[in-house]
């Protein structure tokens, strides 16, 4: 089950950069599980002007954020979590907005599993995510057809802390299109253009 899985993911993880899972409840009455969170109280980070499509932070500040986002993503990778779906919205700031840190779980994988367990990286090949931030081995035309896709691992990761990274910087994703089946042929096809 998708809860038990990010449940089971989150109280592994302790991490500056992380944001920290306090508490599950299981409330037997009403057949839900809570999960407590952290507190982030500065909210996600905010990385344009809705209005312009321009960045809203210094290069300083995206340098200071980038490296925390890093400094987390190397932590989850090091305990061989695949987190699968990095981007600005999934990255929560404190009060003071000095410390981010990465949030959502649920589509992330445990990589040592598949190990343990013999399987292949068959889970990880599925299209879940955030559509713009979307690695190119994800996007690939053998994603949808009969065709085999290249394996998928951390690289996911890298690939979409490297479109946040361009979004905070530019204000915008690098790549458009008018659909998410064009855009996943504009990431497959075409090369990042730094403005």
């Amino acid at each position: 089950d998708k809860l038990k899985k990010e449940i089971a993911i989150m109280k592994r993880l302790r991490h500056r950069h992380i944001v920290q899972l306090k508490e599950v409840i299981d409330d037997a009455k009403s057949k839900k599980v809570f999960m407590i969170l952290e507190f982030m109280e500065g909210g996600q980070v905010i990385w344009q002007d809705e209005i312009t499509q321009t960045p809203l932070m210094t290069v300083e500040q995206v340098r200071r954020t980038f490296r925390q986002v890093l400094l987390g993503l190397e932590y989850l990778h090091y305990q061989g979590i695949i987190h699968r779906d990095i981007k600005p919205a999934n990255l929560l700031w404190t009060a003071d907005r000095e410390t981010v840190k990465i949030s959502d779980f649920g589509v992330s994988h445990l990589s040592g599993v598949l190990k343990r367990s013999g399987s292949n990286d068959q889970a990880l090949r599925k299209t879940e995510g955030s559509p713009a931030f979307m690695a190119p081995e994800l996007c690939s035309p053998n994603t949808f057809g009969k065709g085999e896709r290249p394996g998928v691992g951390k690289g996911i990761d890298i690939w979409a802390l490297g479109v946040t990274l361009f979004c905070l910087l530019f204000g915008r994703t690098p790549f458009k299109a008018p659909n998410e089946y064009e855009l996943f042929n504009v990431i497959w096809r075409e090369a990042v253009v730094i403005p």
